[in-house]
């Protein structure tokens, strides 16, 4: 069986493509085998059966974690957009957990853009390679907690090297921010292609999370901005809606591009700093959008413009960047 093969049949059963991805992720697989299948995958395309075929079968590899509930946030994005923008979603992730909000972040160092989340918590002092235990007790004493994507999900170092080699982003990249693995009842997820916000909303969906949203700028940005209006969908409690959000109507001031991009990571880190200090400008309002957001989705609050108007409350208190500092000294001291 080839994987062209499995892919044909995917709309009437995934189980020989589940099949064939498992053999991919076992260490067995030739690196023709993978190569061919990488390749295959970016000619079929992402949609929904690709994607939940896939989140299915790395979560059932992946390192999980589990907690007393799963009442708590992850904020992430899945890049592609190369338009260098600051990483928004790994700061709103503190703001968020400075309102009294419950996080889980999962994610990776850049692929495509100056800083992920990694990469930032890293510059910022963060030991991000904590072992699973002292990643529960932050989670506990702080309220949020970094889980570094490649050490929850061992298996994918087996197909590392060809989707290296490929030189694009493949399903791979879009399905990873899909696994968090201490499995969140709330998501939000940035994508820089709106195409595919209904299959991953969907996939949220039949992976049993209560609310969620999927969003994308106009201008193809993988976060809610200012530069544009923005796509959305949301999942609350198993029914599907799609909105746009323009930022002028919760009174934030739109922007150009260029306010909110960074050149080096050094730009992006203290770019990220100065929102955290409560610089007013239209980072901070693209924070507050983002953290509001996530405050609202995770029930937080009862409407977007209160989470807005929380997180906005929050950063001038320069309570966000208090927490990432004592968040950081922890993860050294374990």
């Amino acid at each position: 069986m080839s994987i062209k093969e499995a892919l044909s049949e995917i709309t009437k059963s995934n189980d020989k493509f589940k099949f064939y991805l498992e053999h991919i992720l076992s260490g067995e697989a030739t690196d023709t085998e993978i190569t061919e299948a990488l390749v295959a995958l970016n000619e079929y395309g992402i949609d929904y059966y690709v994607m939940d075929a896939l989140a299915s079968v790395m979560n059932s590899y992946v390192d999980s974690i589990e907690l007393s509930d799963n009442d708590f946030i992850d904020t992430c994005g899945t890049g592609g957009s190369n338009l260098k923008i600051f990483n928004c979603s790994t700061i709103s992730a503190f703001v968020v957990a400075s309102c009294g909000g419950k996080v889980v972040k999962h994610g990776n160092k850049s692929i495509t853009s100056k800083s992920g989340s990694a990469d930032f918590l890293a510059r910022a002092g963060v030991n991000i390679n904590n072992e699973k235990g002292n990643a529960v007790s932050a989670f506990y004493q702080f309220g949020i907690t970094f889980l570094f994507a490649p050490t929850y999900h061992q298996r994918l170092r087996y197909v590392a090297a060809q989707r290296k080699a490929l030189g694009v982003r493949t399903v791979f990249n879009v399905v990873g921010p899909l696994v968090n693995p201490a499995n969140p009842n709330y998501q939000i997820i940035g994508t820089s292609d709106n195409q595919i916000n209904e299959a991953v909303i969907n996939v949220l969906k039949n992976k049993g999370l209560t609310r969620a949203m999927v969003v994308t700028s106009n201008d193809g940005i993988d976060e809610l901005s200012l530069t544009s209006n923005s796509s959305v969908y949301e999942l609350n409690n198993g029914d599907i809606s799609s909105y746009e959000i323009n930022p002028e109507d919760y009174d934030l001031i739109k922007c150009e591009i260029d306010d909110i991009q960074v050149d080096t990571l050094e730009e992006a880190y203290l770019f990220g700093i100065e929102i955290l200090n409560g610089k007013r400008g239209p980072g901070f309002d693209m924070v507050a959008l983002n953290a509001g957001a996530a405050l609202y989705i995770s029930n937080k609050v009862e409407s977007l413009s209160e989470g807005i108007e929380k997180a906005k409350i929050e950063l001038h208190s320069g309570r966000p960047l208090l927490l990432l500092n004592k968040y950081a000294k922890f993860t050294n001291q374990l």
